[in-house]
C-alpha cells in the first residue's frame, strides 16, 4: 500500500524538475517578508531555547534532541501557510510539536543525524582508539593508524554531505504529506537523488547566505536562517507542491 502522497511524488519523480536556485530564493524572500517579525522572533526565541538547554549537563543535550525537529517543523509550517495565503499566527510556529507531526518529525531528526552520525564513527573509533591506546602505554599514537583514521574520517564527510543534501525535503514531507518518518526520508532520498548535484548546489549557495549574517556580528543569522528555510519552503512548492490541508490544523 502507499503512504500518503507517495502517487503524486511517483508523478513527480516520472516527469523530473527544474532546481532554479534564484528563483527558489526570490520565492524564499517574498515569503519571509509576509512575516518578517515571526520568522525572527522565532528563530530568536529557537535560538535561546537551545542556548539554554545545553548549558544543562545530560539532560539539557537530551532536550536540545528532542525540541530540534519540531522547532525546525515550525517554519516550514508558517511558511506553507503563507504561500497558500492562509493567516498565520505566532503560535503556529510551534505547532511542530502537535501531536500529528511531533513524533515523525523527531524521529526523522533522531534517525536522520544518527545515520550522519554512523558516517563518522569508523573514523572517530580507529583515531580515539589511538590516542586512548597510545595514553595507555604512554607513547606516542601511532601515525599509520591515525592517517588512515584521518582519510576514513573523511570519506565519512563524503557521507555526511550526500545525507545531508538527500533529506532535506524530510521534514516538509512530514508536514506537507503527513508522512512518517523513513518513508518521508526514504521519498526525499528518491527525489533529492535525481537532482543531487544540483541541490548540492543549492544547498552551498543557501549556506553562504547563512554566512553573511554570522559576519555581521551574529545577528544577521535571525534573519537569514529564516531566509534560507523559506527558500527551501519554495523549493518543495516548486517541485511537490503545497498541502491540500491547513497544515497548522493536521
Amino acid at each position: 500500500m502507499n503512504n500518503p502522497g507517495q502517487n503524486d511524488l511517483n508523478a513527480v519523480m516520472q516527469r523530473g524538475y527544474a532546481v532554479d536556485i534564484g528563483g527558489f530564493i526570490s520565492r524564499g524572500w517574498e515569503i519571509f517578508q509576509q512575516n518578517l517579525g515571526g520568522f525572527v522572533g522565532y528563530t530568536l526565541l529557537m535560538f535561546l531555547a537551545l542556548i539554554v538547554l545545553s548549558f544543562i549537563p545530560i539532560i539539557g543535550s537530551i532536550g536540545v534532541a528532542i525540541i530540534s525537529g519540531p522547532l525546525l517543523a515550525g517554519f516550514y509550517i508558517v511558511a506553507f501557510k503563507l504561500m497558500k495565503g492562509q493567516p498565520v499566527e505566532f503560535g503556529d510556529f510551534f505547532k511542530g510539536f502537535q501531536n500529528t507531526y511531533f513524533l515523525p518529525v523527531f524521529l526523522t531528526s533522531l534517525v536522520s543525524s544518527l545515520l550522519m552520525l554512523i558516517c563518522y564513527l569508523p573514523g572517530l573509533i580507529m583515531v580515539y582508539g589511538s590516542i586512548i591506546a597510545a595514553a595507555a602505554t604512554d607513547s606516542q599514537p601511532n601515525v599509520v593508524l591515525m592517517g588512515i583514521g584521518g582519510i576514513i574520517l573523511l570519506i565519512g564527510l563524503i557521507g555526511v554531505v550526500y545525507l545531508s543534501v538527500s533529506y532535506v525535503f524530510a521534514i516538509p514531507l512530514v508536514i506537507g504529506k503527513k508522512m512518517q518518518f523513513w518513508p518521508a526520508m526514504e521519498s526525499s532520498r528518491k527525489l533529492i537523488g535525481q537532482k543531487w548535484l544540483s541541490f548540492f548546489a543549492f544547498g552551498v549557495v543557501l549556506f553562504l547566505v547563512y554566512l553573511a549574517g554570522a559576519i555581521a556580528c551574529g545577528i544577521g543569522i535571525f534573519f537569514t536562517i529564516p531566509i534560507c528555510l523559506c527558500s527551501m519552503a519554495a523549493a518543495y512548492e516548486n517541485i511537490i507542491g503545497l498541502p491540500t490541508f491547513d497544515p497548522s490544523q493536521a
